[in-house]
């Protein structure tokens, strides 16, 4: 019987960051040479291709522990399925040094870290030095060989939405769950449609599979997942259960802004017409008949523009025939 080809997390963790990453000008690797001679190796590399230090949009998509670093090349180790041990932490270092020598950067252009989606023990993290500082989830070593490589720990990170991406990772479900609240509260709303299906897809993995690591999964497979977990769900679900899934729906809410942006609009436009209708009755003693024509024709212009260049004309025009002439049809 064939052995199972297993999921390579670091390949669906990089790939799902690709998506998300891509857009700000950051580049995903999830298969990095550090060396003249293969293999690859299981690394992620995040480079920055659009300046010398992370821009804002980056930063917003980018973790605790990685948007703060002034390193244009980050060099990450994810642990999913394994702790960190003493001879992944050696590795890393070494991963670093070859990739620098072999790309000809300097020492502050490139940065190790360590991303483990369990919380290593107390006392692994005091042998390598590693204490907590603020941000909550980002430790730093005091041992000189591991002074520049954090270990970022998913399931402490806050909830801050720019921890999302590595947080939907994390070990802790309950830490999974906060980072899921956030994405569908905020988040989504700032990436493409194709990252929301595959974070759908991902929490059902984390939902159904009891043991996920088991068999191979791809980032395929959550697109798959998440374009058809509505499918599935919708027709089970109650009136009552169905309105409220609309009504919090990315659909939904974009609906709600266009109608008021819509109706801002018509409400300043309405202001601008009675204005000038004001003004001219103010300034030329309009009767009742001839107001209410003239409303009538103002209904009919519907640019914004034009309506203050007719309130300008309104205050100067030397008769309301004048003002009549250059009302528009």
């Amino acid at each position: 019987m064939a052995t199972p080809e297993l999921t390579r997390w670091h390949v669906l963790f990089g790939s799902i960051l690709e998506e998300v990453l891509g857009p700000v000008g950051v580049l995903v690797k999830t298969e990095v040479v550090v060396s003249t001679t293969p293999p690859e190796i299981d690394i992620l590399l995040i480079q920055n291709l659009e300046a010398p230090a992370w821009t804002p949009n980056q930063q917003a998509r980018l973790p605790d522990g990685i948007r703060e670093s002034c390193a244009t090349h980050i060099v990450i180790e994810f642990k999913y399925t394994e702790s960190v041990t003493d001879e992944a932490l050696q590795a890393l270092i070494g991963y670093e040094v070859f990739y620098r020598r072999i790309h000809c950067l300097d020492t502050e252009q490139v940065q190790a870290v360590l991303v483990s989606a369990h919380t290593p023990r107390q006392t692994s993290r005091k042998r390598w030095g590693y204490t907590r500082r603020e941000p909550a989830g980002v430790y730093w070593s005091t041992e000189y060989l591991l002074r520049r490589t954090p270990l970022i720990v998913l399931n402490e990170l806050s909830n801050a939405p720019h921890n999302v991406f590595f947080k939907l990772f994390a070990q802790r479900r309950r830490a999974r769950q906060e980072a899921l609240r956030r994405f569908e509260q905020q988040t989504w709303q700032e990436v493409a449609p194709r990252v929301s299906w595959i974070v759908r897809g991902l929490m059902d993995v984390w939902n159904v599979e009891r043991e996920p690591e088991m068999h191979l999964i791809t980032k395929e497979d959550l697109l798959r997942r998440g374009k058809e977990l509505p499918r599935l769900i919708l027709p089970l679900l109650t009136d009552e259960e169905f309105e409220e899934v609309l009504d919090n729906s990315p659909y939904m809410q974009r609906k709600r802004e266009a109608i008021l942006k819509e109706g801002l609009e018509w409400g300043l436009l309405t202001t601008r017409r009675r204005d000038i209708a004001e003004v001219l009755k103010a300034r030329f003693g309009l009767d009742d008949q001839t107001l209410a024509d003239l409303e009538r024709r103002l209904s009919a212009v519907t640019a914004a523009t034009t309506l203050h260049d007719l309130f300008q004309l309104a205050l100067r025009a030397e008769s309301i025939a004048a003002f009549e002439a250059a009302l528009p049809g």
